[in-house]
């Protein structure tokens, strides 16, 4: 007598809602690393976030590492898909760099590069380069709108890579503290005009 076919151990049942069980554990994750940082979350905390076993999460994501590395580089992919969206449309190149700058501004988010350096002990050279290159990513689709903004005499720029990581540089700079309760700027609307304003300077034709 043949027995039926079954599913391997272990594999999760799928969730009621929309999003997939990957995609769930990813975004509560990324919540998670961003609020605490890496050495305080666990694999426990997240599965218990999640309404999940942590054999679940476990089946997805290997190891912690796994599930940070995958976490840091969804948040490069929507970044880099927000910052393209907003370069497709029309308009003056000055006014849709602010844009992109307010709407960065606007996302609570502990920056990868930091993030990165702190755990960077933790990862192997695969994960490493995973996250370098998903960075990567995002500066050359940077750099692609200071192109075009060349080409259209909107900008005089001689070295447009140099331009899109002063730029990101600046957008961290946005985002700084003189302690808990300060900002460097009052809201990200003054902090997206100044930004550009000040590296406008050095780009206007």
């Amino acid at each position: 007598m043949n027995t039926p076919n079954k599913k391997p151990l272990g594999r999760p049942v799928l969730q009621h809602d929309s999003m997939p069980t990957h995609k769930q554990i990813m975004f509560t994750a990324s919540q998670l690393f961003m609020e605490k940082g890496y050495d305080a979350v666990s694999m426990n905390e997240v599965a218990e976030h999640c309404g999940v076993t942590k054999a679940t999460i476990y089946y997805y994501y290997p190891t912690k590492n796994d599930l940070f590395v995958s976490c840091m580089v969804e948040t490069l992919v929507q970044v880099k898909t927000r910052i393209q969206d907003i370069l497709d449309q029309s308009g003056a190149f000055k006014d849709r760099l602010t844009l992109i700058t307010e709407k960065y501004l606007r996302i609570p988010q502990v920056h990868v590069n930091g993030m990165f350096e702190k755990v960077k002990h933790h990862l192997s050279l695969d994960h490493q380069q995973q996250l370098i290159q998903s960075e990567h990513a995002l500066y050359e689709t940077l750099q692609a709108g200071f192109d075009q903004a060349v080409v259209n005499n909107e900008i005089h720029c001689e070295d447009t890579k140099i331009a899109s990581y002063i730029y990101v540089a600046m957008l961290r700079a946005g985002q700084l503290q003189y302690d808990v309760n300060q900002a460097l700027f009052a809201t990200e609307r003054e902090a997206a005009e100044s930004i550009v304003s000040f590296l406008w300077r050095g780009i206007q034709p």
